[in-house]
């Protein structure tokens, strides 16, 4: 398969996903709430999600320019 063919599949695959976009948002904001209380982010959190041969693949991506102290949970 060329790379037109591969790409063209990954994105007939990518439309059945049943994720909305709302809940792309969503998912977007609950994990920009988590990140936020470790680190000092720069900027918004990107969400990448990809149907592959066995699930999804999630990829989160965002910027910080420190890491929050946090005391250990015991």
């Amino acid at each position: 398969m060329n790379k037109t063919s591969n790409r063209l599949k990954k994105i007939i695959e990518n439309d059945r996903l049943i994720l909305s976009r709302e809940s792309a948002e969503m998912i977007r904001y609950d994990l920009k709430e988590v990140l936020i209380e470790y680190f000092n982010l720069i900027g918004e959190v990107d969400l990448l999600i990809e149907r592959g041969d066995n699930g999804y693949k999630i990829t989160v991506i965002a910027t910080a320019e420190a890491v929050k102290s946090f005391g250990i949970i015991r």
